[in-house]
């Protein structure tokens, strides 16, 4: 008696094909990656592009707030001279001086003597906006300074007579007595992240804003 045997034979890949498969595998793994990380790479960028430019605005918008009021319920415009240039302003303000106290002429309640100048950390390579109450600071220093900003790179200062020619108050610190508007300009650097000519490199970038103030106790517009 014969037993037959039937062979079938099992189709499958073969060697080639299996390591042909696998690079393909792992070049499309690598680009999804590569595409990742960049988009990661700039969504973090934006994150800290939007998170620097909402701190500037705020310290803007406080800054122009307070040197808008510079002058009130005083014979002069409230900047002083000597302690203000192009990088930093400080500014009076007789804030008592309407309703609360009509008869009080001295300036020497909190926030009505302020300054404002940027300092800067270069150990850290840091640079903040600070405001300084030169009425709280000498008895309480912790109060007296405030960190408007922590993500500025630059902090300048212009100012404008009535008739809107600028003043040069390098050459004459005294004539600050005659300004009539401030322009105000901070801005923000976001350094280069990665290498030039790799994937996902992203170049320098900055951001200026700026605010014109006119000083609270300014006669009216004249141009």
């Amino acid at each position: 008696m014969q037993t037959a045997f039937t062979t079938r034979n099992q189709a499958g890949f073969s060697l080639i094909e299996l390591m042909i498969a696998m690079t393909v595998t792992l070049i499309i793994a690598g680009a999804s990656a590569t595409l990742l990380s960049q988009s990661f790479r700039m969504r973090s960028r934006e994150d800290n592009r939007s998170d620097a430019i909402a701190d500037a605005q705020r310290a803007l918008n406080i800054v122009s707030r307070e040197i808008a009021n510079s002058g009130f319920g005083l014979p002069d415009n409230g900047i002083v001279p000597g302690d203000t240039n192009n990088v930093s302003i400080r500014i009076r303000a007789n804030l008592n001086a309407y309703r609360v106290e009509p008869n009080n002429t001295q300036v020497s309640d909190p926030d009505e003597d302020i300054k404002y100048l940027m300092y800067r950390d270069e150990a850290a390579n840091r640079r903040y906006l600070v405001r300084y109450d030169a009425v709280v600071a000498p008895s309480n220093p912790e109060q007296g300074k405030t960190v408007l900003a922590n993500r500025l790179d630059s902090f300048n200062l212009r100012y404008f007579d009535s008739a809107g020619a600028e003043i040069n108050v390098g050459a004459n610190p005294d004539a600050v007595r005659t300004a009539w508007k401030v322009r105000i300009t901070v801005g923000v650097v976001l350094p280069a992240d990665g290498k030039s000519g790799s994937p996902g490199y992203q170049p320098e970038s900055s951001v200026e804003l700026i605010s014109d103030v006119v000083l609270r106790n300014a006669s009216q517009m004249t141009f």
